[in-house]
Order: C-alpha cells, then structure tokens, then sequence
C-alpha cells in the first residue's frame, strides 16, 4: 500500500491538461485585467469631460469678466461706429453681448451688416440672435425676409440656422404656434440641401412636432377644440403611425364630432386598449348611434349600440388600467457574493379598483436608464388567491434577477419597469422604481 501511494505521488498530469489550465488561468488574467482597464478607463473619461465642463465654465466667466473690464476702460466704443471697419464692429459687439447689453451689441452688429460682403451672413445671424433675445421678433424677421433667397449653400444655413433660432425662442415664452411655423421654415429651407444630415433634419422634425401638439394642448385648455384638432392632424401628417396622437384627436373630437372620433379610436383597440378611455368611447358610440337613428341609417345606429355592448366584457377580460392595480416596494436586498451583487426585491400589489382581479400577472424589467436588460415574470393574482378590491389587502410578489455585476455608482442609474396584464397582448405599465438609494448608499454589502 505505502509503495503505491508513493507511486501515485509520482504520476504526473497530462501534457494536454497543463496546456488547458495554463491558458485558462492566462485567459482569466487577461479578463481580470481587461475589467480593471476599461473600469479605469471609463472613470478616466468621466473626470475628463467634467474637467473639460469646468474649464469651458471658468473660461466664459474670465471673458466676461475681461469683457466688462475693457468696456469700462473705453467708454467710448460705440462712438463713430459708421466709420470703424467691420472686424471692429463685429469684436464691439461680441463684447456687448458677452456682458448682456444686447441693446448696444445690436447697433454693434446691424454697423456690420453693413460692411459685410454679399455671401457673409455671419452678422445678420448675429444680429437676429441678439433681437431675438430681446423679443424683437418682427424686426428679426424684417431682417430675414429682405435677404432675397437664391441658391447659395451659405444662404440656406443661414436661413435654416436663424429660423430654428427664433423658433426656440417662440417655444420657450409658450408661443408654440410661431414656434411651429418658424421650425416648419427652417425645414423648407434645410430640405434644400442634398446631403441633409439625419440627426438635423430630425431634429427639426421633432421641433415641429412637439410645437404644434403643444399648440393643440393649450387650444382645449382654451375651448378651442376644432383648432386642436387641425393642428393635431398636421402632426399626424408627420408622424402617421403614432398612435397616441390618434389618441388625442379622437377624444377632442368625441363631443363635436363622435362618428369621427370613433373612427380614430377603433382601430386602436387592438394596439393600445390599455390607454383607451372606454368610459369617452362608449359615449362617443351612443352618440353616433343617435345621430345614425335621426339620419335613418337604422343598420349603423345597431351597429353602433352593439359594440357598446361588447366593450365592457373585452375590458372585464384583458384591460388592465393604470389606476387600477399598483406596485409598491416591501423589500429590496443586494447582498455581495464575491464580486457581483443579484438583486432581489419583493413588491406588494395593491387593487385599487372597484372589482376584484382573479387573473393578473405582471413582468418586472431590469433597465439601465431606458434600456431594458433583463425581464422576470411572475403570477400576481390568481382564482385561489385574487387580488382584493380596496387598496387594503395587497399580493406579496418575491422576485430575483439573474443579473449579478453591479458597483455602487452605476447602480443608482438602474430602474424596474413593472407590466401588469390580464392578457399577453395588452401589457400596461403600472409604475417604474428607482434603485432605492438606501440600499446602495447605506446596507451595500
């Protein structure tokens, strides 16, 4: 026995077995390291752009603070400034507008425009910058409108340039529908280039979009429903396939218009039941069944009555609403296990509709930021165990996910999005949770 033992002893691995360790351990240095540098290297870049920020910051405050000290020093700028050549005109009025004095810049910068060759439109941008920050839109448009158009690649910046300008500066004093036209001027223009860039064009495409949707929301606020409903569907014409503006247009409609406003809500029963005010679409369909009656289209008027009918057995079975279900934090743990961190959380599900829900299931998504990594689904309510009606005796839900790298820092950019559904195809968002700062701050193991 002792002479076998020590025989064993002696026997050596294979050649091949040691190859494979070495390279595993070789391969798992490298990985540890490339983990190192790209962690080092990600917080070297951060510290970068934030001194970069810094000195960009500090660097606007020195140049004002010089700009200030040589204005006083030369009170007298201004004087003689038909005569002063165009560089010094341009330079006074930088330094007018770098201290705010926008009055002054402007004659600074309309004494430029006048000594500027035909194709330099450096000075008019000036100028109609500082007039529209003034408020002074007509007499920036003025400016504008009497520089002729002609093909001129510098020309069609310009005029795209100033009018996205004046158009932000609409949108920002609530003005949204001057917004809208300037931003759909600056489009005319820039559609002139034949090389557009994607991310400018858009830009001012989502420009144009949100002014006139805000343009519409405030019309309603104002009573003014028709002119909503105009602006609305100028959207659409840009944006055909979203949904929620059909949406919208179909409920400004349902008092003035409801046989059009079913026909924009119809078709969305299918693709966003979950958003549908059915309590809107059912009055919306009574009423077009009267007016079918008094029409004497007897058939549609049936037709219509029908489907208010259907509709509260469709909403019973596969609707879930917003407001009728939520999801609270009972407990959320992280517990270091070597050098990953899974996470687990345990959500309490409140009814707080008037009906018990006997068949409910909900998807947690792990999202960094918006960007949606990993997805638990779990059973919610069920025919042995439902959900109560109340708000006051909840279903506890335990859910763990298989995610396991997180450090402290990125973790507080880490959300959950939680889906309630009765059905598969009809998913409503019911609440989206933040990381709670406790658990990485204070009890991060």
């Amino acid at each position: 026995m002792i002479k076998e033992k020590k025989i064993a002893k002696n026997i050596k691995k294979p050649l091949k077995r040691i190859f494979f360790e070495y390279i595993r351990t070789i391969l798992l240095s490298l990985l540890v390291a490339l983990s190192i540098t790209i962690g080092l290297t990600d917080a070297a870049r951060r510290e970068m752009l934030e001194n970069v920020y810094a000195r960009i910051e500090d660097q606007a405050i020195q140049n004002k603070y010089m700009a200030e000290h040589f204005i006083q020093s030369n009170s007298n700028l201004l004087s003689d400034i038909k005569n002063k050549q165009y560089p010094v005109c341009m330079h006074i009025g930088d330094l007018y507008e770098m201290v705010g004095d926008y009055e002054k810049a402007q004659i600074a910068y309309k004494s430029a425009t006048e000594k500027t060759s035909n194709d330099n439109y450096k000075p008019y941008y000036k100028l109609i910058g500082i007039l529209v920050a003034q408020g002074k839109f007509d007499e920036a448009e003025k400016i504008i409108s009497k520089i002729n158009d002609y093909p001129n690649k510098k020309l069609v910046k310009f005029k795209t340039r100033v009018n996205i300008v004046i158009g932000d500066k609409y949108y920002s004093i609530g003005k949204f529908l001057s917004a809208a036209k300037s931003y759909e001027r600056a489009d005319f223009y820039y559609s002139k280039f034949k090389k557009q860039d994607k991310v400018v064009a858009a830009s001012i495409k989502k420009r144009i979009i949100t002014a006139y949707e805000k343009a519409a929301d405030t019309l309603v606020k104002s009573g003014y429903n028709s002119d909503a409903v105009r602006y609305l569907k100028i959207v659409e014409k840009y944006v055909p396939n979203d949904l929620k503006i059909k949406y919208k247009i179909g409920i400004i409609l349902s008092d003035s218009d409801p046989e059009s406003a079913v026909k924009y809500l119809e078709p969305l029963l299918d693709k966003i039941p979950q958003d549908i005010d059915y309590g809107v679409y059912c009055t919306a369909l009574m009423k077009s069944a009267n007016i079918a009656d008094l029409d004497g289209r007897t058939t549609e008027a049936k037709a219509y009555r029908y489907k208010i009918h259907s509709m509260d057995m469709f909403v019973k079975r596969k609707i879930v609403y917003k407001n009728d279900v939520d999801a609270v934090i009972d407990t959320f743990t992280i517990r270091k296990i070597f050098l990953t961190y899974p996470l687990k959380a345990g959500f309490n599900f409140f009814n707080m509709s008037g009906a018990d829900i006997k068949r409910l299931k909900a998807d947690f998504v792990l999202c960094l930021e918006d960007k949606p990594l990993e997805t638990v689904t779990s059973v919610v309510a069920l025919k042995e165990k439902p959900l109560l009606a109340g708000g006051y005796d909840p279903n506890n839900v335990s859910i763990k996910f298989k995610r396991k790298i997180y450090t402290k820092k990125e973790l507080a950019n880490y959300k959950i999005k939680i889906y309630a559904y009765k059905d598969d195809k009809f998913k409503t968002l019911i609440n989206e949770v933040r990381i709670p700062e406790k658990t990485y701050s204070n009890g991060f193991e």
